[in-house]
């Protein structure tokens, strides 16, 4: 069995939705520091492994707006096993590899955000494509889903790019957002890229409007969330 197969089967079992895989360039264009090589200069591939936010805590927000912070910390925790674990069994076949947390900095709206793109990882592993929420658009699990991704020297075989776009661009996360961070996309929203949505906007109504507990109405107006 390849070590890519391996890999796939070994995450999955421990629990992962989904795993992708693309070769390390595909994150070259990113800015300095933002690069898989910035951190492994022997870098060849990445891994994204992805996992689903329940439905029932994000379906019912605001109201259940507890419940999604819950569901949210206990999935980064558990992101971040998975990656810590994948990186393990790659070291184990003797490749360096590094785990990236899913949980973004903490600092101001210019740094508030991973050491890695996790949605651009995504993307490139073919796991989903960007919807108008700036959030990966899968069409199993639509925006439920959050990222880690393992920066490794080995040569992992790649997925191909997702090619059909799930976002039907149907406007309801852009009508739900309580801060109207999601106004002015048409022209700037690109499926493969996403786009520079208002993140001051949505950080303050996050981080002042609701002390620091997550919003997630970009994910739960979402048509394609609910299956």
């Amino acid at each position: 069995m390849d070590i890519t197969r391996e890999l796939k089967e070994y995450l999955q079992g421990l629990g992962a939705d989904l795993v992708g895989v693309a070769p390390a360039s595909a994150l070259s264009s990113a800015g300095e520091g933002f690069r898989p090589a910035d951190y492994l200069p022997a870098a060849r591939s990445i891994v994204s492994i992805a996992y689903a936010l329940n439905r029932g805590p994000v379906k019912n927000l605001p109201a259940s707006r507890n419940e999604y912070v819950l569901e949210f910390d206990c999935v980064n925790g558990f992101l971040k096993e998975l990656g810590y674990r994948g990186a393990r069994f790659l070291e184990t076949k003797g490749y360096d590899s590094l785990p990236f947390s899913p949980e973004a900095s903490i600092g101001d709206a210019s740094r508030l955000m991973g050491d890695l793109s996790h949605k651009h990882a995504a993307v490139a592993c073919g796991l989903g494509l960007f919807g108008l929420n700036n959030l990966v658009l899968n069409s199993r699990f639509g925006a439920r889903l959050r990222f880690c991704t393992i920066v490794t020297s080995a040569p992992l075989i790649p997925d191909e790019p997702l090619q059909d776009n799930p976002c039907t661009l149907c406007e309801d996360c852009v009508t739900a957002c309580p801060a109207q961070a999601l106004n002015g996309w048409r022209g700037a929203y690109s499926p493969e890229e996403g786009w520079r949505m208002d993140k001051e906007k949505c950080y303050h109504y996050i981080f002042v409007r609701l002390a620091g507990k997550r919003c997630g109405m970009c994910i739960g107006s979402c048509p394609q969330s609910q299956g």
